[in-house]
């Protein structure tokens, strides 16, 4: 039988990340996936630039054509921003987050060892990992992107209307898809680590990730949810990008955006420091 983890087991957890926060090396790969993802939201507010635009132009004709002639005019352009914005990070985070988040589970797993963490051999481990790594977040991403972007649209054929005039059904039908969200990452946040510590096969790395979330389900829906719902804020508010270019500025889902992006640097600092430190603790 599973052992119980007790509350102050679990708030442990949070105070030896808060206590390695003091650690700059530690940033250092979260930093990196901020300032890519800054640099992508600033090729798509630079859109009339001539070294960016050229960019844009072709992005916007592979994406969504029929955007372009609202695009291209202000203050369309900033409704717009967070969809397109959205859709290239997926790319750019399907080519670079796993890895990056690796290179800071690998420090991490340095400092439990009594080691002193490096940023280039990690880098490199990592590396070294990088095609299963990257499949298997790719997985969790897709999913995530197809749950985010189409759930919506199926509760609206399921009940034959659009939610937009039942503001309490959108209401329920939007924290639903949160707490989806959530079911869905929550067994996922192993499976980086255990690909990180090795010593099995690719599928018994798996098994060992989804295992420690089997013993432990509401311990990881736990450390997800509270990060989450941290980063919440300003993802929604630049998500209703209609109504804040109507009731406010519209250069604000801009700045809205880069808020969400710094944001997510320490979200992601507290979502892999707890699961790493919890992970290791369950694999001994």
């Amino acid at each position: 039988m599973t052992q119980r983890v007790r509350w102050p087991e679990f708030w442990f957890l949070y105070g030896r990340v808060f206590r390695q926060m003091g650690q700059p090396i530690l940033w250092a790969p979260l930093l990196l996936q901020g300032l890519i993802a800054l640099a992508v939201v600033v090729v798509h507010y630079y859109i009339f630039s001539p070294l960016t635009g050229p960019v844009m132009s072709g992005w916007i004709r592979l994406i969504r054509p029929d955007y372009a002639p609202s695009l291209y005019h202000y203050p369309a352009h900033f409704v717009f921003l967070p969809y397109f914005f959205g859709n290239a990070r997926v790319i750019v985070n399907l080519l670079t987050e796993a890895l990056l988040s690796a290179v800071m589970i690998d420090m991490l797993m340095s400092i439990y060892r009594g080691e002193r963490p490096a940023f280039m051999v990690s880098f490199s481990h990592a590396w070294r990992r990088y095609l299963p790594l990257t499949l298997v977040w790719a997985v969790v991403i897709g999913v995530l992107y197809l749950v985010n972007a189409y759930f919506l649209d199926f509760v609206q054929n399921v009940l034959g209307y659009s939610l937009q005039i039942a503001p309490r059904r959108q209401f329920a039908a939007s924290l639903l898809l949160r707490v989806l969200t959530v079911m869905i990452y929550a067994p996922a946040i192993y499976l980086l680590p255990s690909i990180m510590a090795g010593g099995r096969p690719f599928w018994g790395l798996i098994q060992r990730g989804l295992a420690v979330f089997a013993r432990h389900p509401f311990v990881a829906i736990g450390l997800v949810v509270i990060p989450y719902l941290i980063g919440l804020p300003p993802s929604w508010a630049s998500a209703e990008s209609d109504k804040i270019v109507t009731s406010f500025y519209p250069e604000l889902v801009y700045h809205l955006i880069i808020i969400s992006i710094v944001v997510d640097v320490f979200v992601n600092f507290i979502l892999l420091g707890t699961s790493v430190k919890f992970f290791l603790d369950q694999s001994d």
